[in-house]
C-alpha cells in the first residue's frame, strides 16, 4: 500500500529497480506480474529509468538489467565513510549501557591503537588514552581482529611479536592461541581475561567494512570485581550487537 506522504510513481520507480536488480534480465510482462501493474505504467517508469541511465535493454533479448549507476552512487557513498565517524554514536550507546569503559581500535603492525575511547561513568577506570598501542597477540580487541584474519597473517603476526608473558594468564604458545582464535570466530567475540592486565577483563568484537575486511574492533573493559566470568557472555553479546551497527554502516552485508 503507498503511504499517504510518498510519492506514488517515485514508489512504484524503486520498486521496479528492485525487482530488475534480482534477475540477470527480466521483460515488462514479468515486471508487471511482480508488482500488479498494467504494460502502460511500468513501460513509462522503466523507459523513465533508461533515459537516466539506472537501467538498460539488452538488445538482443529487448529486456532489461541494472546498470553500474546505483553501484557508483554507493561506492562514492563507501568511499566518504570514516570509521571513527561512523561508530562514535554506538559506542556511546554501549557505554551508556553497560557503564564502562569503551574502546575503538585499528591494527598496526603487530600491536593494536585504540582511536577512541568512552571513558567509564564508575570511580575505577582503565588507565588508556588514544594513541596507546598494545601487542594483538594478548588484547581482546587484537584477537577479535585477528580471528577473521587468514591465517598466514595470524602466524606472520604471532612471528614478528615479542611474546611476553604479561600476566600469568598470558597466552604465550602458538597452539593455545590458534585454539582460541576457532572459539572466537564460533562466539563471535574475544576475551582479553587479565592477560594484558591483572584485575581487568575486556570483551571485543570485530567490524568489517563492505568488502567483509576486517576494519577495527571494539570493546568493552571492565575491572574483574565487577565482571564475573559467568557475565562474558552478556557482555560478549553487547558487544557483538554494537559491532554488527557499525560494520552495516560501512556497508557491511553478512
Amino acid at each position: 500500500m503507498i503511504k499517504s506522504d510518498t510519492v506514488q510513481s517515485v514508489d512504484r520507480a524503486l520498486a521496479i529497480l528492485g525487482i530488475v536488480s534480482q534477475h540477470n534480465q527480466i521483460g515488462i510482462t514479468d515486471i508487471c506480474k511482480s508488482l500488479n501493474l498494467n504494460k502502460t505504467t511500468v513501460y513509462r517508469l522503466v523507459s523513465t529509468l533508461v533515459s537516466n541511465g539506472y537501467i538498460e535493454q539488452v538488445k538482443d533479448s529487448n529486456k532489461y538489467r541494472c546498470t553500474f549507476k546505483l553501484f557508483e552512487m554507493g561506492n562514492k557513498r563507501i568511499q566518504d565513510l570514516n570509521l571513527l565517524e561512523e561508530a562514535k554514536p554506538d559506542l556511546e550507546k554501549l557505554a551508556q549501557l553497560t557503564k564502562e569503559t569503551i574502546h575503538l581500535v585499528v591494527e598496526e603492525g603487530t600491536e593494536i591503537v585504540y582511536i577512541h575511547k568512552v571513558e567509564s561513568t564508575n570511580t575505577i577506570r582503565m588507565h588508556t588514552w588514544v594513541g596507546k598501542k598494545n601487542p594483538m597477540y594478548r588484547t581482546a580487541v587484537g584477537k577479535a581482529i585477528l580471528a577473521f584474519s587468514n591465517k598466514e597473517k595470524v602466524i606472520d603476526v604471532w612471528n614478528k611479536s615479542e611474546i611476553v608473558q604479561n600476566t600469568p594468564y598470558t597466552i604465550t604458545k602458538i597452539d593455545d592461541f590458534l585454539e582460541q582464535l576457532v572459539s572466537i570466530r564460533e562466539n563471535g567475540y574475544a576475551i582479553d581475561n587479565e592477560e594484558t592486565e591483572i584485575g581487568i577483563r575486556c570483551v571485543a568484537a570485530p567490524i568489517f567494512d563492505f568488502s567483509k575486511n576486517v576494519v577495527g574492533a571494539l570493546s568493552i573493559s571492565v575491572p574483574t570485581l565487577r565482571f564475573p566470568e559467568k557475565e562474558i557472555n552478556i557482555y560478549g553479546k553487547y558487544a557483538k550487537e554494537c559491532s554488527e551497527c557499525i560494520s552495516k554502516k560501512l556497508g557491511y552485508i553478512n
